[in-house]
């Protein structure tokens, strides 16, 4: 990923700021006819996203309308508002604070599995959920030592966060921070990828012919990330316990709740409906196919990044309530453009088509 600071690290070496437009002292001075207020749907967010993504600092001043000083602070500004709405909760630690936490906590490499035999796959599930059981379970050392490393980087973020509220260095500590959330990003997914199968486990023992399988499983997973959030590694008990316990207090919640919604659409007169058999076959195997793409997109989520989630989320309407959404609306939601949503909608469908592919998945319709 291209970074902000690393495009802005040789300012001065970009072409077209001419004498005129250079400061008496060496700084940078508005260029004649830019306007020093982004222009409408040019948001810090949306500047910051493409940059990252690859676009020039050049074409970036042509569309916002801004010199290369005021796109700068309007850029070290979206990165400032970003790494203070990650949300980074954490469990804490005395060791945390200890002089060699650093090397005691991260230094050390991460313990080693156990050589397994063949993994023993359930019949009877799609393809994609097979996948999940080539990811090898964790030992209750790895489980300490992942867990332990998450939330000391989180202890470390939040402190930092501390320093850029209050106003104190600018451009390094975001950059000391960004690497923070990534490498606190990759700790989170690699947890909830090696407990998913646990998820698809339990769901089965609920559900009578899948039905309602899909929508289980995707239930399950919020809840195994919830629980990821919340563990105490410091108790040393087992996550697979702890989450197994999450999932099941969520399933019980849910399903009777499912029942009694459901319920209230049942009737005893269906032959009264003029549907016809075909009809009706046609409906019943749209809702099926529609029940698998939302599987397979809700198992690749945690693949994209903040805004590409929500967008997905919101316009197939993926999460708990939500319906399917129009262009405008998401654009309401995140204060952008229709036309900038519908961007980040076809650039995300075609990398969750290259993860499908990478991974072995078939996703129906995409």
């Amino acid at each position: 990923m291209v970074r902000a600071s690393k495009e802005f690290s040789d300012l001065a070496a970009f072409g077209g700021v001419s004498g005129a437009a250079a400061g008496g002292r060496g700084g940078l001075r508005p260029v004649r006819g830019f306007a020093e207020v982004p222009e409408a749907g040019c948001s810090g967010g949306d500047l910051l996203e493409r940059l990252e993504s690859g676009e020039t600092v050049d074409s970036l001043m042509l569309s916002a309308g801004l010199s290369r000083a005021s796109l700068q602070d309007l850029l070290v500004r979206s990165r400032a508002d970003r790494l203070l709405r990650f949300d980074c909760e954490y469990i804490d630690s005395v060791e945390f604070r200890a002089e060699d936490a650093e090397k005691v906590i991260c230094g050390a490499e991460a313990p080693q599995s156990a050589l397994v035999g063949r993994v023993r796959i359930p019949e009877g599930i799609p393809a994609y959920l097979a996948e999940l059981y080539r990811v090898p379970l964790l030992t209750r050392e790895q489980e300490q030592y992942f867990f332990r490393r998450l939330n000391f980087r989180k202890y470390q973020f939040c402190e930092l966060r501390q320093q850029l509220q209050s106003g104190r260095a600018r451009r390094r500590l975001q950059d000391r921070m960004e690497s923070l959330m990534e490498e606190i990003t990759e700790l989170k997914n690699y947890l909830i990828r090696s407990n998913l199968r646990l998820v698809v486990s339990i769901a089965k023992k609920f559900v009578k012919q899948l039905e309602g399988f899909y929508e289980l499983v995707s239930d399950g997973n919020v809840s195994l990330m919830r629980a990821v959030e919340k563990f105490d590694y410091s108790r040393g008990n087992k996550f697979s316990t702890y989450a197994s316990w999450a999932i099941l207090r969520n399933f019980t919640r849910t399903i009777p709740a499912e029942q009694q919604r459901l319920d209230r659409f049942r009737t005893g007169n269906d032959e009264a409906f003029s549907q016809s058999v075909e009809n009706r076959r046609s409906f019943t195997s749209d809702e099926h196919v529609n029940s698998i793409q939302k599987g397979v997109i809700r198992e690749l989520l945690c693949e994209l990044d903040g805004r590409e989630q929500k967008v997905i989320a919101f316009r197939y309407g993926l999460g708990d309530g939500l319906e399917p959404e129009t262009l405008e609306q998401v654009g309401w939601r995140l204060g952008v453009t229709k036309e900038r949503v519908r961007q980040i909608e076809v650039r995300t469908l075609e990398k969750l088509r290259r993860i499908a592919e990478r991974r072995a998945f078939e996703i129906p319709g995409i």
